[in-house]
């Protein structure tokens, strides 16, 4: 269970008052009066201050440290048999009142506010003081005094690791989300690099629709392993896709032929007629074709002719002699 410091000064207050009021009580019925009076007039005093501090009233506690501090320093003193003036246990109180409800300084304070004004009223009454227990009450008091300290001590040393504990969590949420915010972004930029590859592979092999069942495949550039791969996955998922039945493969834009460039193409045309696809190679230059026979590179099962539009023109012209 979890004490604050205002629940202490309110219940300090209470216990006051109601402390006073038995009093009063008890000397209204030994009829004691004039004693009675004034404790009756103390338990005011502490109902005024515990309204005011349920206000909002922030110097109630060393009010209150005062008042019962003078208040326990004018009860009469005691003479014991050996004529010494003792220290009323009483006076004890404040010490541990102040000690509860305030700083480490006003019990220091408490102590030596009560023990003056007690002080002087034995002394103004021609009484000795009994020193052994003036040294006894401020040993109980400086006892009270560290112990405060320490409390105050270790409060001040919890309330700084829950600063700092609070500190690390508001960091570790602002990692927390600035991770989140770079994982996004770097999630994005994963997506843009995956699009722009999409997009590089589609314009590294594209699939031109030139009629209805025909698809003009256009290579530009040096042909690996990679792009071979590519190339023939990309070819045979268009003409899946589009149901062509004949494909025109022009390598115009291909600066050398050699051994690669020619299986790749042997390759493609052979899983293009497993779709049952007509193949087309155009395009092939003077070099190339001087570069392949001295090779002896075989194109013999693909049909050849020098550009796109004659292939059109050999297909149109076997529509009509079929047609």
């Amino acid at each position: 269970m979890t004490i604050t410091q205002r629940q202490v000064v309110l219940a300090s207050l209470v216990v006051s008052i109601i402390g006073a009021a038995v009093i009063a009580i008890l000397l209204s019925l030994s009829q004691r009066w004039t004693f009675g009076v004034i404790v009756s007039v103390l338990s005011l005093c502490y109902t005024a201050l515990l309204v005011a501090y349920r206000r909002g009233w922030r110097y109630t506690p060393y009010l209150l440290t005062i008042i019962v501090s003078v208040a326990t320093a004018s009860i009469p003193p005691l003479v014991d048999t050996e004529g010494l003036v003792g220290v009323p246990v009483t006076m004890i109180f404040p010490v541990g009142l102040t000690a509860a409800i305030s700083s480490p300084l006003w019990v220091v304070a408490s102590a030596i506010l009560a023990l003056t004004i007690y002080a002087i009223r034995v002394f103004t009454a021609e009484l000795t003081l009994n020193y052994f227990e003036v040294i006894t009450y401020v040993m109980t008091a400086s006892i009270m005094f560290v112990a405060r300290a320490a409390l105050d001590t270790t409060a001040r040393q919890a309330n700084e690791a829950r600063q700092r504990a609070e500190t690390a969590q508001t960091q570790a949420e602002e990692q927390a989300r600035a991770l989140e915010v770079a994982n996004t972004e770097q999630q994005a930029q994963i997506e843009e690099q995956r699009r722009l590859l999409d997009l590089v592979a589609t314009l590294e092999t594209p699939a031109i629709t030139l009629a209805d069942g025909i698809l003009f495949a256009p290579i530009v550039g040096h042909l690996d392993s990679r792009r071979s791969t590519a190339l023939t996955a990309r070819i045979l998922e268009e003409v899946h896709r589009r149901r062509a039945h004949h494909v025109i493969i022009d390598i115009s834009g291909v600066p050398t032929v050699d051994t690669v460039v020619a299986q790749t193409l042997i390759g493609t045309a052979s899983a293009l007629k497993l779709l049952g696809c007509r193949v087309t190679l155009s395009g092939i230059s003077a070099d190339v074709a001087l570069t392949l026979t001295l090779q002896n590179i075989q194109l013999s099962d693909i049909e050849t002719v020098r550009s796109p539009q004659e292939a059109m023109r050999m297909t149109r012209l076997n529509g009509a002699a079929n047609g």
